[in-house]
């Protein structure tokens, strides 16, 4: 696969780690997506954490997606090596919040991964910290588990949770306007919000400008463990409802796979990811 970023030193620590953090936007650039937030003023709050495409308002997740996708585009043109954004959402974890938590989880496979690399990006529009939910990370957790990914929130290693955040997962203290730009294979989460201050982020996802955009799906009422696979334009992903089924009017049906995961216990993620800094006795 040819490289993400136009800096052969990012391309490394992104081939070492999964992912970097780079300054990105600008200040005006934040504040222009902080307005954008507070003027649609549709985030679906219910829950502690939202996310923008949880909304069933087609026009508000088109928004949304069209502000940021437009305010990303000049940061990731200068970044990254001709790859092109497919959809944006806002997030949001309301202040005081238990259940503000985004439990930990791989983001979906939007390209086909033996062939192009799916990409994360991911800018807070206020300074993370561990009150507010900031973002945490595995460094080299790409590495753990090539099986496919539909847009369900379904995460294979439940048992090994706590072993992961105990031994291996950090917290990355972004500031505003900078980017954590990841694999979306990369294991993540962000705890809950405590804070007076509701957190808000901007995400995108992207890949190769010569990638064909898919979804990978399973019905959520009632998912098996075969995925129909699809190709089809990132306009689904906003003018459809979370978790549809692609419309095959719009979307070409190419095949389907079995679901499934690599098989991982303690000891393989050792071999795989090194000695744990709990292990090393370094700060987690």
């Amino acid at each position: 696969m040819r490289n993400v970023f136009k800096d052969p030193i990012l391309q490394r620590e992104f081939e070492e780690k999964g992912y970097v953090v780079i300054d990105f936007l600008n200040p005006s650039e934040v504040e222009l997506l902080q307005q954008l937030y507070n003027q649609l003023n549709a985030q679906p709050k219910e829950r502690g954490f939202s996310t923008s495409n949880m909304s069933m308002d087609a026009n508000y997740r088109k928004n949304v997606s069209d502000g940021i996708t437009n305010t990303f585009a000049k940061a990731v043109a200068s970044h990254l090596d001709n790859f092109k954004l497919f959809f944006g959402i806002f997030t949001s974890k309301q202040p005081n919040q238990s259940e503000s938590i985004c439990s930990i989880h791989q983001d979906p496979a939007y390209v086909d991964e033996s062939k192009y690399q799916g990409i994360t990006l991911w800018v807070p529009l206020i300074d993370t910290n561990k009150m507010n939910g900031a973002l945490e990370v595995i460094d080299g957790s790409q590495k753990l588990n090539d099986g496919p990914r539909s847009t369900l929130p379904k995460f294979p290693y439940n048992e090994l949770s706590p072993y992961l955040i105990e031994n291996y997962f950090k917290r990355l203290d972004i500031k505003a306007g900078q980017a954590y730009i990841g694999s979306s294979k990369v294991f993540h989460w962000s705890p809950s919000n405590y804070s007076d201050t509701e957190r808000v982020a901007a995400l995108a996802w992207l890949a190769e400008e010569e990638s064909q955009m898919r979804c990978y799906y399973q019905d959520f009422r009632n998912p098996t463990d075969v995925m129909e696979v699809f190709e089809l334009e990132p306009d689904y992903y906003i003018e459809t409802p979370l978790f549809s089924r692609p419309d095959e009017s719009r979307a070409k049906k190419i095949g389907e796979v079995t679901y499934h995961f690599d098989v991982l216990n303690e000891e393989k993620i050792r071999l795989i990811l090194g000695e744990s800094r709990k292990e090393s006795n370094q700060p987690v």
